[in-house]
C-alpha cells in the first residue's frame, strides 16, 4: 500500500486573505500482494494496460493539486476617510506659483487722437541696420511639469451639454441680463445639492458705471425666481439656504457687506452704493484671494457651498502676484469662481475704447485691459496691405486667459457678455462656440515657466511663439506708396525711395523667418492641436505672402527707373498708380513661393471658417501678391497769355489822414487739456 499526503483549506479558511499550514490530508492506494507467476495470457495483458493507464491518471491528478496550493499574500486594502480640519487653527497658506502673463504696465496701445484718414509717407534710409540680433529661445532639456494638486473637489457636478465638469467658456456672446439669468440658473443647480454661499465681486472701475443700475435691477429678478422655486418645492428644504454678500475691487478691496446676510433688502443696497475707483487698477484676484481667508469658514461650519461670481469688463492687472494663489485658496474650500465678463482681444494686452473728450470735442482711444486669451503671445503681429482694416483689435471669442484659468482649475464658468470696453474691437459678429472650441488655449500652465517646458516639447509650437515675439520685436511696415507723380529730374530718386521703404519691411520679415525653417513643414500634419496647426499655417503663410509683395514691389520700381528715359516722363509717364495683380509680373523666382502662402492661407480658411485665423487668413488673400504699375501721364499746364501793355494813367494823389492806431485784439484762450479718465 503505498501512501499520498495533500492539502486542502479547512472549512474557516475559505474567506481568509493569508494561507496558513495545517494537517494535511492523507490518501491510501492499496496495491495486490504477489502471486506466483503464471503464463500471461491476451486478457490479463489488457488489464494490465488498463490498471497502469488508470494509476498514472490518478498520480498525475495528485501531483497538480499539490502544485496549485501555493501560498499567497494579499496587501491589506487601502481605506481614507474625510477629516474636517479646525477651523480655529490656522491654516497654513500653499506656496503660490509664480505667474506673469505680460507686464500691465507697459501699455501697447498709446493715448493717442483718432484720425479720420492715415497717410503713409516715406521713411528716408541709405544702409537700414539691424539694432540687435533674434535671440533664439527655449533650447533647454526639457524637463517635468508637476501638476498643482486639487485639495478639495466640488462634488456632485451635473454634467449637461452646456457646461464642463472642469470649468467652461459658458455660450455664445450673450447681453449681461441673459448671464444674470445663467447665473440664476446655476445657483438653482447648486442648492439641488447644498446650501450656498453667494459673493459678488463687483468692477468699481469706471468704465462699468453704466451698467451697475442695470446689474442691481437684475439682482431683483434672480433672487425673486431663486425664492419663487423655493416655494414651489422645486429646490430642497435648507435651512436658510442662500447667503449673500457684496465686494468691490479696485485698487483696493471693500466689503460692502461685513457678513453675508440672507436679506436681499441688504445687497441691493451694497450693490447701488457700490463706490467707483477711478485709479485705473482692478485687483481682480486679489479681492478672491481675501474673500476667501474671511469666508471660507463657511464651507467648514456650515457645509455651505461657495459661489464667486465676478463681474467684470476687463482682464484684471494683479494677476502675477494673485492668480495663483486665489486658484488654491478655491480649491483647498472648494470654492467655485464664476466670471460675467468680455470677451479677449487676439494677441494682444491692450484693446481701447473711444472717448470724447468734454474739454476739446475730440476723440481719443483710451487702452483698456481685456487680453490676451494665451499666457504667451502666439499670433503674428504683422500689418496688412492696400485698403481694408488692420484688424489690430480682433476678438478673439475667448475668455482673457487668467480669468479662463480661474474659472477653469474651480469648476466654474466663464459668461462672455457684451460689455462697453469691447467696442473698440473690430466688428465682424459673433464666433459660435462650437466652431471654437478645437481651438481653445490650454488652460493647464500655471506660469509662463510652464508654459516654455511644454514648447521645448515641440518644435513647430516654439517655432510659431518665436516667430510672433520676434514680430513685436522687428516690426514690418505696412502698405508703401501706391501714387507717385514724378518728374523729369526727380523720377529716379522717387522711385529709389519707395523702394527703400518696402527693403525695410522686408528685412524685418526675413528676420522673423528665421524663427521658422522649412524644415518644420514636415510636423504640421502630425501635431494634434488644431490650434497650433491653423497658429503656424497663418504664420508660416503671411510672412511667405509679405515677402512676395516687397520684392515684387521692389523689382517693379526698378524696372521703371532703368526703362524710363526722362524724355518718356515728359512725354508719356508722370504719374505711377500701384494696383495690385494675382499674377507674379516681376519676382519670377518667387512664383512658388506665392503658391505655398495661398497653399497655407486656404488650409487656415478651409479648415478653420468662422474663426480668427480665418478673418485674417481671408484679409491677406484679399488681394494679389503681385504688382502691377499703371502709367498715366498728366500734361503739364500750357504756359498764360501774355498781358496786353496798357499805357499808365496819371493818378491825383491826396494826403492820407493819420490813422488811429488800434488795439491788438486779445489772442483766444487755448481749449482746456482733457483729462482723459483711466479705465
Amino acid at each position: 500500500m503505498i501512501e499520498f499526503q495533500t492539502r486542502s483549506p479547512l472549512p474557516h479558511e475559505s474567506k481568509s486573505l493569508v494561507a496558513t499550514p495545517h494537517e494535511p490530508d492523507v490518501f491510501m492506494l492499496e496495491v495486490a500482494e504477489d502471486e506466483p507467476l503464471v503464463a500471461p495470457s491476451r486478457g490479463r495483458y489488457l488489464s494490465t494496460v488498463v490498471s497502469l493507464a488508470l494509476h498514472i491518471w490518478v498520480l498525475s491528478n495528485l501531483a497538480q493539486t499539490a502544485v496549485n496550493q501555493s501560498t499567497t499574500y494579499y496587501e491589506p486594502p487601502l481605506t481614507s476617510h474625510l477629516i474636517e480640519e479646525d477651523v480655529t487653527e490656522p491654516v497654513p497658506e500653499p506656496e503660490p506659483v509664480k505667474y506673469e502673463l505680460a507686464n500691465p504696465d507697459e501699455r501697447e496701445t498709446e493715448i493717442r487722437e483718432v484720425l479720420n484718414a492715415a497717410s503713409v509717407g516715406l521713411l528716408r534710409t541709405n544702409n537700414p541696420k539691424l539694432e540687435s540680433q533674434p535671440r533664439l529661445v527655449m533650447q533647454d532639456t526639457p524637463t517635468p511639469v508637476v501638476s498643482t494638486a486639487i485639495y478639495d473637489i466640488p462634488e456632485g457636478v451635473e454634467v449637461d451639454s452646456r457646461v464642463v465638469v472642469h470649468g467652461t467658456n459658458g455660450n455664445s456672446l450673450v447681453q449681461i441680463d441673459s448671464a444674470m439669468d445663467l447665473v440664476t440658473w446655476e445657483i438653482a443647480k447648486n442648492l439641488q445639492e447644498q446650501r450656498v454661499l453667494v459673493v459678488w465681486l463687483l468692477d468699481a472701475s469706471a468704465s462699468l458705471i453704466k451698467q451697475k443700475e442695470q446689474i442691481a435691477n437684475r439682482l431683483k429678478r434672480v433672487y425673486g425666481e431663486l425664492d419663487a422655486l423655493d416655494k414651489s418645492d422645486q429646490l430642497p428644504k435648507h435651512d436658510v439656504p442662500v447667503l449673500s454678500a457684496v465686494v468691490t475691487f479696485g485698487e483696493k478691496t471693500t466689503f460692502m457687506t461685513n457678513e453675508p446676510t440672507a436679506e436681499f433688502s441688504k445687497v441691493l443696497e451694497a450693490v447701488r452704493n457700490a463706490p467707483t475707483d477711478s485709479s485705473g487698477v482692478e485687483n481682480i484676484f486679489g479681492s478672491i484671494h481675501q474673500v476667501m481667508q474671511r469666508w471660507s469658514a463657511f464651507r467648514t461650519t456650515q457645509q455651505r457651498r461657495i459661489m464667486l461670481i465676478t463681474l467684470t469688463d476687463e482682464a484684471g492687472d494683479d494677476f502675477g502676484e494673485w492668480l495663483e494663489k486665489s486658484i488654491l485658496a478655491c480649491q483647498r474650500f472648494g470654492a467655485k469662481a464664476y466670471v460675467i465678463g468680455p470677451a479677449a482681444v487676439f494677441g494682444r494686452r491692450d484693446g481701447f475704447m473711444p472717448y470724447t473728450a468734454p474739454e476739446d470735442g475730440k476723440n481719443y482711444k483710451l487702452p483698456i485691459a481685456i487680453g490676451p486669451e494665451v499666457p504667451v503671445f502666439d499670433s503674428l503681429d504683422l500689418p496688412f496691405w492696400y485698403d481694408g482694416p488692420q484688424l489690430e483689435y480682433l476678438s478673439s471669442g475667448f475668455a482673457p486667459y487668467a480669468l479662463a484659468r480661474l474659472v477653469h482649475e474651480t469648476g466654474g464658468v466663464y459668461f462672455l457678455t457684451n460689455m462697453t470696453t469691447m467696442s473698440g474691437l473690430t466688428p465682424i459678429g459673433t464666433y459660435d462656440l462650437a466652431v471654437l472650441k478645437p481651438f481653445e488655449p490650454d488652460y493647464s500652465f500655471g506660469s509662463p515657466e510652464e508654459y516654455e517646458k511644454d514648447l521645448r516639447k515641440h518644435p513647430l509650437r516654439a517655432a510659431v511663439v518665436q516667430a510672433a515675439q520676434l514680430s513685436r520685436k522687428f516690426t514690418a511696415k505696412g502698405t508703401p506708396t501706391l501714387d507717385l507723380k514724378v518728374t523729369a529730374a526727380n523720377f529716379k530718386n522717387a522711385a529709389s525711395d519707395a523702394q527703400k521703404s518696402v527693403a525695410e519691411s522686408q528685412l524685418m520679415v526675413d528676420l522673423v523667418s528665421q524663427a521658422m525653417p522649412d524644415s518644420l513643414e514636415k510636423l504640421l500634419d502630425r501635431e494634434p492641436s488644431g490650434r497650433w496647426r491653423m497658429n503656424y499655417c497663418l504664420t508660416y503663410g503671411r510672412l511667405l505672402a509679405h515677402k512676395v509683395r516687397c520684392q515684387e514691389y521692389n523689382l517693379a520700381f526698378a524696372w521703371l527707373k532703368n526703362e524710363l528715359t526722362s524724355d518718356d516722363v515728359q512725354k508719356k509717364s508722370n504719374h505711377w498708380i500701384v494696383r495690385p495683380e494675382r499674377t507674379i509680373n516681376y519676382a519670377g523666382n518667387l512664383r512658388k513661393t506665392a503658391a505655398k502662402a495661398e497653399d497655407y492661407l486656404n488650409r487656415v480658411i478651409r479648415e478653420a471658417p468662422g474663426t480668427p485665423w480665418a478673418v485674417l487668413a481671408q484679409r491677406e488673400l484679399k488681394d494679389g501678391f503681385g504688382v502691377k504699375i499703371e502709367q498715366k501721364f498728366i500734361p503739364p499746364p500750357p504756359p498764360a497769355p501774355p498781358r496786353a501793355a496798357t499805357p499808365p494813367r496819371k493818378t491825383v494823389l491826396f494826403a492820407a489822414e493819420p490813422e488811429k492806431p488800434k488795439k491788438p485784439e486779445p489772442k483766444p484762450a487755448p481749449p482746456p487739456k482733457p483729462v482723459l479718465p483711466r479705465l
